[in-house]
C-alpha cells in the first residue's frame, strides 16, 4: 500500500492540493485529478480487501477510490456506519453517496437514523439518501415524504453547510413528486425563505427552488403521478 500511495504523490499537484484544502480537505490531502483515480478504477476492478485497505490511509483521494472498488454485495450496516464517520470531505462523501449509499438497499433505515445528526456530512447522507429515493421510489406513500419536508421546513436554516445544501435538493425533489407534495414544498419554502450556502471556490450555483417548484405546478411536470408510475 505504501507504494501506491508514492505512485500517488508523483501524481498530486500543489495547487489543486491548495484548493482541496480551501474547500474543508485534511491537511493528508494529496491534490489528486478525478481523472486519475477514475483510471486507478478500471484497472483495478472492484475488490473488497483491496478497499479496505486503501480506506485505512485516511487519505481522501485514496479513500474516494475505495469507494471506487468496494463490491455491493459486500456492502453492510457496519461498513458503512465506519466509512461515514471517517467523512469530512465534500468529494469523498460525493463518492461514498455514489458508489455506497446509493446501491445499498438498506439505505433507508440508515437515513432515519442519521437525520437528527449534528455532524455536517453524516446529516447530508441521511438527505442524500432521501433525495434519491424521493427521485426513483414510485412506491413510497406521500405521507413519508410530508414528514420529511416537516423536518427541512424545521431544520434547514440552521443546518451545517453541506447538509444545508443536500436538503435543499431534497425539498425540490419532494416537490417534484406529485401535485398534493408539490404545495407542500412551495409552501414550505416560502416559509424558509433564502437558503444561503456556501459553495467555496468550486464554482457552485444554488438554484431557486421555488421558483423551480412553480413551474414543475404550472407544468405539471411531476415525476410521478400514481405509486407505481416509474414502471
Amino acid at each position: 500500500m505504501s507504494a501506491f500511495v508514492e505512485e500517488l504523490k508523483g501524481l498530486a499537484s500543489t495547487a489543486l492540493r491548495k484548493e482541496y484544502i480551501k474547500n474543508g480537505a485534511s491537511e493528508k490531502v494529496l491534490g489528486i485529478k478525478y481523472t486519475y483515480l477514475q483510471h486507478y478504477k478500471k484497472e483495478f476492478g472492484k475488490n473488497y480487501d483491496y478497499a479496505l485497505q486503501l480506506w485505512e490511509t485516511q487519505i481522501p483521494e485514496v479513500q474516494i477510490l475505495a469507494c471506487m472498488l468496494i463490491p455491493t454485495n459486500k456492502l453492510n450496516v457496519d461498513l458503512i456506519e465506519s466509512w461515514n464517520k471517517d467523512i469530512d470531505f465534500y468529494l469523498l462523501s460525493d463518492a461514498f453517496i455514489g458508489n455506497v449509499l446509493t446501491p445499498y438497499k438498506g439505505s433507508l433505515s440508515l437515513a432515519n437514523k442519521w437525520i437528527d445528526s449534528k455532524e455536517e456530512y453524516t446529516l447530508r447522507h441521511a438527505y442524500s439518501i432521501l433525495f434519491m429515493l424521493a427521485k426513483e421510489n414510485g412506491f413510497m406513500k406521500e405521507e413519508v415524504f410530508a414528514k420529511y419536508l416537516d423536518k427541512i421546513r424545521a431544520n434547514i436554516s440552521n443546518a451545517p453547510n453541506r447538509a444545508k445544501e443536500t436538503m435543499l435538493y431534497t425539498l425540490l425533489n419532494i416537490g417534484r413528486r406529485s401535485k398534493m407534495l408539490n404545495e407542500q414544498a412551495i409552501a414550505a419554502m416560502e416559509e424558509i425563505g433564502e437558503v444561503r450556502i456556501d459553495h467555496g471556490t468550486t464554482g457552485g450555483i444554488t438554484p431557486d427552488v421555488l421558483s423551480i417548484l412553480k413551474i414543475v405546478k404550472k407544468t405539471e411536470g411531476y415525476i410521478f403521478y400514481a405509486p407505481g408510475d416509474m414502471l
